[in-house]
């Protein structure tokens, strides 16, 4: 499990800046002439530097010395240069994308605060530009949000979207499902032009195009993930391999499992037991051959 942190001072905290901020924070005030390229400023520079020293010249010593300076001050504004360089390509590329790939979960903080965990093969993406003024995030996969008393908190997922104040709560958003779970405060989650407000305790999932909202009895099941544990009732064979895929990075073939339901639990610390947990009770065999691909079949009477 890996823990990220990534933060982003205002412009009147600049004492309180690590270092590489400090001096993205100074380059970015670089402007060059109009019409300069980055490499002709810098010669420009040179030339100029050399010119002048060379009339303080008395002595091959004082050549020397002069040299010296060219060379560390052209050093000098090639770093600014190039840290402006960076600067720009930072305010044309805003986007941080935040992922978990398969077999592994991530502990994110947002710059305000908010706390971020994400599922295997799950992803978010926000804007590191003005977060604090507008927090909106995007996600891809599934998360547990908790959320820091703020302005409004917005997320977008492939096929809904969620607005809370300061709250708990868990997104699953794969393409097949998309199931939203309050923990505390209050969420308001929206799809095309249907929308409902669940509070702690309620989930809101799309149904057979529509989106409904209910008391959850097994609302703690919802975040088990995060310590390791899967629950499933009546749940779709195929959701439950894809589940098992993303947790321990394996592939499934031979078996079309769209027709079987599964109801249990499993964790994700040892792969050989999940697939047993799974597969016995159905009546299922399952064999991993050398390239780990696992082969999923009916076991014979």
């Amino acid at each position: 499990m890996e823990k990220l942190n990534d933060q982003y001072p205002d412009s009147g905290e600049f004492s309180g800046m690590r270092l590489e901020q400090k001096i993205m924070s100074r380059a970015s005030k670089l402007r060059l002439p109009d019409g300069i390229s980055s490499s002709e400023a810098l010669s420009l520079l040179k030339v100029r530097i050399a010119e002048s020293e060379s009339e303080k010249s008395k002595s091959g010593s004082n050549s020397k010395i002069i040299s010296r300076q060219v060379y560390i001050v052209s050093s000098i504004a090639a770093g600014l240069l190039m840290l402006f360089g960076i600067w720009q390509l930072w305010l044309k590329n805003p986007a941080i994308n935040v992922i978990a790939q398969k077999g592994s979960r991530v502990e994110y903080r947002l710059p305000d605060g908010s706390d971020v965990n994400i599922n295997s093969d799950s992803r978010i993406t926000w804007d590191k530009r003005d977060f604090k003024n507008d927090r909106h995030l995007s996600l891809d996969g599934e998360a547990f949000f908790s959320i820091a008393k703020g302005t409004p908190f917005t997320i977008s997922a492939s096929r809904g979207n969620i607005r809370v104040l300061g709250t708990s709560f868990n997104v699953y958003s794969r393409p097949d499902a998309f199931k939203v779970s309050c923990l505390t405060g209050k969420v308001i989650v929206t799809t095309g032009t249907q929308s409902v407000t669940i509070l702690p305790g309620e989930s809101a999932e799309i149904k057979e195009n529509d989106l409904v909202s209910y008391a959850d009895s097994r609302i703690n099941s919802a975040t088990g993930w995060v310590n390791g544990e899967f629950n499933f009732d009546d749940s779709p064979l195929s959701r439950v391999l894809e589940e098992i895929e993303r947790q321990f990075n394996v592939k499934f073939a031979g078996l079309d499992s769209n027709s079987r339901y599964f109801t249990g639990s499993f964790t994700n610390k040892d792969l050989n037991a999940a697939l047993d947990i799974v597969c016995i009770p159905l009546g299922l065999n399952n064999e991993i051959d050398n390239k780990g691909e696992i082969f999923i079949s009916e076991a014979h009477q």
